[in-house]
């Protein structure tokens, strides 16, 4: 029973590194983290081939580097987005803040 409880354990490991390279990939993973998103890819690859040969630990242990990468380029991806949005926001407020002193001084 143990053996079945590994090779439960890695195809539960696979299936999620399987959504959270969906996740990251829906967040622009590729855009902003194509190294971790290759790295996340290619370790559930080895999972899915370590569970092939039955080497469940293996696979296990794959698949959560897997999951690792997936989770960090998603979150890279998030935090460039948003640090786009602040730089765009800023310039923004920086061009209503021209407009409003040109206004004030007679320029507008």
């Amino acid at each position: 029973m143990p053996a079945l409880a590994d090779r439960d354990a890695a195809n539960k490991a696979i299936n999620q590194a399987e959504v959270l390279i969906e996740s990251a990939e829906r967040s622009n993973g590729m855009q902003y983290a194509v190294y971790l998103m290759k790295s996340a890819r290619d370790n559930l690859n080895q999972a899915k081939i370590d569970l092939d040969k039955r080497d469940w630990t293996k696979a296990e242990i794959a698949a959560k580097k897997s999951q690792h990468d997936a989770e960090v380029a998603a979150a890279k991806s998030d935090a460039m987005k948003a640090e786009k949005a602040y730089t765009d926001l800023r310039q923004a407020v920086d061009l209503l803040r021209n407009e409003l002193q040109r206004k004030r001084s007679g320029q507008w």
